[in-house]
């Protein structure tokens, strides 16, 4: 079995930022500007790409889209979030992000960052407050699934993540822990909590 470990990639929502407000207060904006009256919440738990997203949130409010119509919701969307970020300063990181990242490059890891949003946009937001290097991907274009490490907030990014044979932690910052230990190889209620030492022998154990 796989031994070996070169690459630890995160989402940027909800597992290095804590966006989830700003990503509701948007939402909210954008169901209001149909005349749908929103309600107070909405579950960010299922995870999976923020078309299937916002598609579930239309249908769950009696509301066909097209796939244009959806479209244009998704990119109206990312760039609402992104404009966003650009006037918070600092960005609202996980208060264990900046130590978490530090600890995974000085392990000589190289870092990936997983978002559906303009990838260099945001990394050029991100390098004015965290030093690090990042290459940004998606599950399916890992170049080497099985050496990566993914930390994951959502059950369909744990699964994605595992079905292309990744190593996965699931973090329980948006969602119950019990359902991400259920899915996931390890769980961690936050990167705080993440072991690289008891994690390379857990991978050891595996050669």
């Amino acid at each position: 079995m796989r031994s070996r470990l070169t690459t630890v990639v995160c989402p940027l929502s909800g597992v290095l930022l804590r966006d989830q407000p700003l990503r509701e207060n948007i939402l909210q904006e954008l169901l209001l500007a149909e005349n749908i009256a929103p309600r107070q919440q909405h579950s960010w738990y299922r995870g999976g790409s923020d078309r299937e997203f916002l598609r579930e949130i239309w249908h769950s409010y009696r509301r066909s889209v097209s796939e244009h119509y959806l479209t244009q919701l998704t990119q109206k969307y990312h760039t609402q979030c992104q404009q966003k970020l650009t006037h918070i300063s600092p960005l609202p990181w996980y208060p264990t992000t900046q130590a978490f990242l530090q600890q995974a490059q000085e392990q000589g890891y190289q870092l990936g960052l997983q978002t559906e949003q303009n990838g260099q946009e945001l990394l050029n937001l991100m390098n004015a407050e965290i030093p690090w290097s990042f290459s940004v991907t998606d599950y399916g274009d890992l170049a080497d699934p099985e050496a990566t490490l993914v930390l994951e907030s959502t059950l369909l990014g744990i699964q994605r993540a595992r079905a292309v044979g990744s190593w996965v932690v699931g973090v329980a910052q948006q969602m119950p822990y019990h359902w991400v230990q259920r899915h996931a190889h390890w769980a961690v209620d936050s990167l705080a909590e993440w072991d690289w030492e008891q994690f390379r022998t857990a991978l050891s154990a595996q050669a």
